[in-house]
């Protein structure tokens, strides 16, 4: 009897697979470039909603300038593939202490930024303190993502593709 694997390992080029899990730390960690493309899509009444989360202008340029070394990383795994250029594996290679790093400055100007009473005020704002932790601590363990940092597509794969 043949065996099926729901969740394969490997993808179509043979290289591991960037786990679901990488991806939402990358949502939740680029909460304010999120942010600001949902505001822009808003009606021009609708837009001081931006403020409900970043209620100082400066805070909202930090948390965004803190988070654009993700947007690289974002271009990294869309060049992940046997056509994609091949100088983007400098960037991916060091992805994981990027994100690292990245994901430790946010957690603390998160909890700076959170209110005295929070509990009382704004419990929801506690739930992304607790997620960046996870997250963290998962980056840190993870034994796949170093396997998945470590792989690119090589000229054989640009030769099989290209042969299909």
């Amino acid at each position: 009897m043949k065996e099926y694997n729901i969740f394969p390992v490997l993808d179509d080029h043979g290289l591991h697979k960037v786990p679901m899990r990488l991806y939402w730390l990358l949502l939740l960690l680029l909460r304010p470039y999120i942010s600001w493309v949902l505001v822009l899509t808003l009606p021009e009444s609708q837009r001081d909603i931006l403020s409900l989360i970043y209620p100082l202008q400066f805070d909202f340029i930090i948390a965004c300038a803190i988070a654009s070394p993700l947007l690289l990383i974002l271009a990294a795994i869309s060049q992940r593939k046997p056509k994609g250029q091949a100088w983007w594996f400098q960037v991916w290679r060091h992805s994981r202490i990027i994100l690292l790093l990245v994901a430790i400055i946010d957690l603390l100007l998160t909890i700076k930024h959170l209110p005295d009473q929070v509990m009382l005020d704004a419990p929801w704002r506690i739930l992304a303190p607790i997620a960046i932790s996870v997250g963290i601590l998962w980056l840190m363990r993870s034994r796949t993502l170093g396997l998945v940092f470590a792989e690119w597509p090589t000229a054989e794969d640009k030769k099989k593709t290209a042969n299909k």
